[in-house]
């Protein structure tokens, strides 16, 4: 179980450990450096993290330990698996990507009753969304300072700051993933949870 360093991203990395604990196979999409699946990495499990950035997959695969994570450099689009995973984990990832194609292809690639996971970023689109954006800058802040946060650009990761509406996202939501939970959290992300049929 390997965190290298704390940011806005890591700081859910145990979130995700918790509901993974009983899966068997875990796709990490938008892997990134791979500091996820290595974190996941329990011994129990067999793990794939894809990413596009071929810096990124370099890094993890130099980092890794044993053959039960495997890193491949190529797109969520591209990407192409014989077996179903329990559990499909988008990391501020899912932005990245045009998200409904994405959540079609997630639940494709999932195994009967896996999860869905996604630690996303939004702009705020409702009155709601607003005051509970500014909720959470203080503690994100304070928190930042306290754990001395790297940012994805001091770690040299691909960011992408052209984030979707929540409103966008709860209405692709209750379309592809009926019954789907999504929750505001801190550090300016929200969290969805759903289960495959």
């Amino acid at each position: 179980m390997i965190i290298m360093y704390w940011n806005h991203n890591s700081a859910y990395y145990p979130w995700v450990q918790k509901k993974v604990a009983s899966c068997r196979t875990v796709l990490d999409v938008g892997c990134g450096d791979g500091s996820l699946a290595l974190f996941l990495d329990d011994g129990t499990k067999r793990i794939v993290g894809i990413d596009t950035d071929k810096h990124c997959i370099e890094k993890a695969r130099s980092v890794k330990n044993g053959d039960a994570v495997e890193f491949i450099c190529v797109s969520f689009e591209d990407f192409t698996k014989d077996k179903t995973f329990d559990a499909i984990v988008f990391v501020a990832s899912i932005h990245h990507m045009d998200m409904t194609s994405a959540l079609k292809k997630a639940k494709f690639l999932l195994a009967p009753r896996g999860k869905l996971l996604i630690v996303g970023l939004a702009k705020p689109s409702t009155l709601f969304d607003w005051a509970l954006e500014v909720t959470r800058v203080l503690p994100s802040k304070m928190l930042s300072a306290f754990h001395h946060m790297q940012s994805s650009e001091e770690l040299n990761l691909p960011t992408a700051y052209d984030y979707p509406r929540m409103k966008a996202i709860r209405s692709i939501v209750k379309k592809e993933l009926p019954g789907a939970r999504i929750h505001h959290a801190l550090h300016y992300r929200y969290l969805l949870e759903w289960t495959a049929c």
